[in-house]
This record gives structure tokens, sequence and C-alpha cells, in this order.
């Protein structure tokens, strides 16, 4: 992925689409993709079998490439022809997600998010609330009960980590404090001295022995 920072849309030649749900959506969305870079050449990657050829300059069917390798060494090879634009169906099937997580990860390309209605917006900074109310309708969260989640999320293991501080230092004390006491009577048994009794709980642990 590259220009997320930028807002500038590249002189795109190529264009490769990533299709992973309804080819009507994908027909649709092309329609207005093909009005921003009408004079581009149109590459496809399809989960479909038989795809369209006549409305693409070159067709990759990926059940072609079942294997991880196989799949990096094609993005790799998308890469090295330095195509500007990658228009991804994200339409909410979990169809071809390596293929789309792959793709934005080693492809040096603008990137378009086509959702299930075939509208599209840029992958970039200043599209980072359309991106984000776009997440949260597809994860079903809204930015209140997520941000209450985190919330959750942080605090828990947090309060964890105190009660635990707070077990592990009464036991502490509590031991330390009978160590003392078996220690004092130890060195007052050896001397012949009297030592002084357990105090609180050592007597009551006493007691109960």
């Amino acid at each position: 992925m590259k220009y997320f920072l930028r807002r500038k849309i590249p002189v795109a030649h190529d264009v490769l689409v990533i299709e992973s749900g309804s080819p009507e959506v994908a027909r649709r969305a092309l329609e207005g993709i093909r009005k921003i870079f009408p004079d581009a050449q149109y590459h496809l990657l399809t989960c479909w079998p038989d795809p369209p050829p006549d409305l693409f300059t070159s067709v990759f069917r990926a059940a072609d490439y079942p294997s991880a390798w196989e799949k990096a060494r094609l993005l790799v090879s998308f890469a090295r022809r330095r195509w500007r634009v990658l228009a991804i169906l994200c339409t909410g099937e979990p169809i071809l997600w390596r293929w789309k997580m792959l793709a934005l990860g080693l492809l040096p390309a603008k990137v378009l998010v086509i959702n299930e209605n075939a509208d599209f917006f840029w992958l970039d900074w200043d599209n980072r609330r359309t991106l984000r109310r776009f997440l949260a309708i597809r994860w079903g969260v809204n930015r209140e009960e997520f941000f209450y989640t985190l919330l959750r999320a942080l605090v828990f293991p947090l309060t964890l980590l105190l009660l635990l501080s707070t077990a592990l230092f009464l036991y502490a004390r509590r031991w330390r404090r009978l160590l003392t006491w078996k220690i004092n009577a130890l060195l007052a048994k050896t001397s012949g001295e009297p030592h002084p009794a357990p105090t609180g709980r050592e007597t009551l642990r006493s007691k109960t022995r």
C-alpha cells in the first residue's frame, strides 16, 4: 500500500481489480472507476471461474494459485510492474481475504475500497473518517461501544495486576512475621532466654495446630 499519507491521485496507466464478491457490484463500480481513469488498462484477479474477459486486458484466477508461495509470487510480479492503482472489493464476504491482505502489504499502489453498494473511496489519511465509519458498519460496532470495549480491555489487566500484587504483599508480610517469630524463638531457645509469644495471626495459627 502506497500513498496512504498523500491525497494526490497518481497517474495510472494500469489498474488492478481484486474481485471477491458479486460480479454485478464489480461491474457497477468499474463504471465509475473508468470515468476517473478512462485511458487505463484494467487487470482482474477474481475468485470466479469464468469472468468476462472482454472488460479486462488480463485476467488472473485465484484458483490457479492455491499455495501461499504462488500467491506471493504473483503479487510480487504485480509489484514489479508498478501498477499505480489497486481496487479491492470489500463487500463483507470472507472471500480472497488473504489476497487482499497480501496485496495491501506488497503492492506499491494507491488503494480504492469498494463496498457492497458499488460505492468506493480512496484509502488514505484524508478519508480516515470514512474508513472509520466503514469499519464500524462492517464490524457492527459504533465509536462509543468501541471506546468502552477498548477501555475495559485496558482496565481489566491493570485491575487483575493490582489484586495479585496486593495478595502477594499480604502473604509476604504474613510469612515474614512468622519467619521472624520462629527465628527469635530458636535464638531464645539456644540462649536459654524466654522469647516473646507470637501475636495476632501467629497465635491463632499455633492454637489450631
